[in-house]
């Protein structure tokens, strides 16, 4: 049901009448799938979401090379992590505008899961087919197990090392994303973990949890991550849980499949007794799971805690490893079948 990640003939499109929606970001990646020699694909409209607020951004390069894929001149879409409800505003606007388009490209390689979640979830009307397109970096910051423990050594007092963002802002949420179903009910939390482990910490302090499910994420290039990742949060897990909690879910970077399957099992099961929020601060390919799961289940609800800034130098690395692509063909049907077949509420 659903479609596997391909790696190869990321760059066909089958229609005239299509859009792209991508990001400018700072990470030199940002380039990877528009720019590519191989990339013929000429759009009818493309979006660029331009972050509010990023001192480093490659947004001038974005512009350059979209205005060789449009056929008219991209149209810049401002994203303000610590407000997105403007953006999602703009963006149904833009799903109703565009709803009779036959396809839609969403470059996700350098979005905020947060703007991977709106966007997916404003196009569940959306009848034609959708493309999500991923480059993936050869390497994540940190960029090595020895940048890891050194840092893990310079730790202090147990304070926070967090190696991918730093501080948190505040948890943001959409009206859109919001649900406000069986609100006094108990809540279960599913939590996507990152090297910024302030951000599991906002959440918990936020939501206060009766349940608790966490899931980590592993890539087998860099598999000592996996590990890390946990062993940052085993303080604040230890502190709100103890050994209460719901064993940790792990899945490959790449694997949006079994992170939906584990997510639609927990639905299945919990829906009826707890509120279910998920907060997707895990991989941006988790959050396409995270995504659907949402489209599937209107009556999850979703809380984003946000980073106060990002570590620029070492977020990830210039190198692209794959280009990867997910194809979901008649989006809105695909979606109502989906809630079927996993037996959801959708």
């Amino acid at each position: 049901m659903l479609p596997q990640m391909i790696s190869n003939n990321t760059f066909i499109s089958n229609s005239s009448k299509n859009i792209l929606v991508l990001a400018e970001g700072f990470e030199a990646r940002s380039l990877s799938w528009i720019s590519d020699k191989e990339n013929k694909i000429v759009f009818s409209k493309i979006f660029i979401c331009k972050y509010r607020f990023h001192t480093e951004n490659k947004f001038n390069d974005v512009l350059k090379e979209a205005k060789q894929h449009c056929l008219g001149e991209p149209e810049i879409l401002e994203y303000n992590r610590f407000e997105p409800t403007i953006f999602e505003r703009q963006f149904l606007q833009i799903a109703k505008e565009y709803k009779d388009y036959d396809e839609i490209f969403i470059d996700i390689s350098v979005m905020s899961k947060m703007l991977i979640m709106i966007i997916m979830y404003s196009l569940k009307y959306f009848s034609g087919g959708i493309s999500i397109i991923y480059s993936e970096p050869e390497t994540w910051g940190p960029s090595s197990k020895e940048k890891f423990e050194n840092a893990l050594l310079k730790r202090e007092n147990n304070s926070w090392i967090s190696l991918s963002s730093i501080g948190v802002s505040d948890v943001v949420r959409t009206p859109n994303l919001s649900s406000v179903i069986m609100q006094n009910n108990p809540i279960y939390l599913i939590s996507f973990l990152s090297f910024n482990e302030q951000l599991f910490g906002a959440l918990i302090n936020e939501i206060s949890p009766s349940k608790l499910q966490l899931i980590n994420h592993f890539c087998k290039r860099h598999n000592w991550r996996e590990d890390a990742i946990l062993k940052i949060h085993d303080d604040v897990i230890q502190e709100y849980f103890g050994k209460d909690i719901e064993p940790i879910f792990s899945a490959d970077v790449l694997d949006y499949i079994s992170v939906f399957e584990e997510l639609a099992s927990i639905y299945r099961k919990y829906c009826y007794e707890y509120r279910i929020i998920i907060s997707p601060t895990g991989g941006k390919v988790h959050a396409v799971s995270a995504a659907l799961f949402k489209l599937c289940c209107p009556d999850v609800h979703v809380e984003y805690p946000t980073p106060e800034s990002y570590l620029f130098e070492d977020y990830s690395s210039d190198e692209t490893h794959m280009i990867h692509r997910i194809d979901f063909d008649k989006f809105r049907k695909f979606v109502s079948d989906l809630s079927d077949e996993y037996k959801l509420n959708g």
